[in-house]
């Protein structure tokens, strides 16, 4: 999936037009506790190492993946055990399948791994915008965490923000089509599962649920290849995050 949004090369230091992106010089005088600008001096925020988050945020997402791959058997499952439970007058409140015990587990770890990304997405971010204040960025950084949360806005702020965070237009090129289709794939994978749960019978008079399994398969698929593609995604912010720092040394 390719970036429909143009953006020019990274410039280098030397390309920086004075007062942009970086210290002026300094002023006869002057002493050194004079403050820079903020425009000259970036976002506030101190330059870290992602370190143990990029694990934390790469276990969530090989965990959770891992928690998709029955998840077709266990809709079948179910449904059948709904259908039984409804030819016997059984409501399908009276119990609970393995299908509804996985999705309550994987809520959890979504929830977490919301949590941890998020807090590595932001280091990411300080990162990129005091050591490449001229690196373009399509949202504020408070979109870090509000942009999977506000509604309609959930559906591109995230993936504009990843693709910024990553600096792929200067030596990267490959990864940001790899944004693209790691998103494609996530919103797939959250419509086949909002479908799902439509489908989840609440009473005796609930019907579609022979239909779980399909969207359940699309669903399984969806959210395997949405997991192994972020998981590259951050190994690579990882890495550009690793030359970033080290030009800094």
């Amino acid at each position: 999936m390719s970036d429909p949004t143009p953006y020019p090369r990274f410039p280098s230091e030397d390309d920086v037009p004075e007062g942009w992106g970086r210290a002026p010089e300094p002023v006869p005088g002057a002493t050194s506790a004079t403050p820079v600008p903020a425009a000259a001096s970036g976002a506030p925020g101190t330059p870290e190492p992602l370190g143990v988050l990029t694990t934390l945020t790469a276990g969530f997402a090989v965990l959770y993946t891992l928690l998709q791959l029955p998840r077709y058997w266990l809709a079948r499952d179910a449904a059948d055990r709904w259908t039984t439970g409804a030819v016997d007058g059984r409501s399908p409140a009276e119990f609970f399948t393995p299908y509804e015990v996985v999705d309550m587990v994987g809520l959890l770890v979504l929830v977490g791994g919301f949590v941890v990304t998020c807090l590595w997405l932001w280091r990411a971010r300080v990162n990129v915008d005091v050591l490449s204040p001229t690196s373009p960025q399509a949202r504020s950084r408070g979109w870090v965490w509000g942009g999977w949360l506000v509604p309609v806005v959930n559906l591109w702020f995230p993936f504009q923000v990843v693709r910024d965070v990553l600096r792929v237009r200067s030596h990267h090129p490959s990864s940001g089509s790899r944004v693209g289709w790691w998103w494609g794939a996530f919103i797939v994978a959250n419509v086949a599962s909002g479908v799902e749960s439509l489908l989840v019978p609440t009473d005796l008079e609930s019907t579609g649920v022979g239909d779980l399994p399909a969207f359940a398969a699309v669903s399984t698929v969806a959210w395997v290849v949405a997991g192994v593609l972020w998981i590259r995604v951050v190994r690579a912010v990882a890495a550009d995050q690793e030359e970033l720092l080290a030009g800094r040394a």
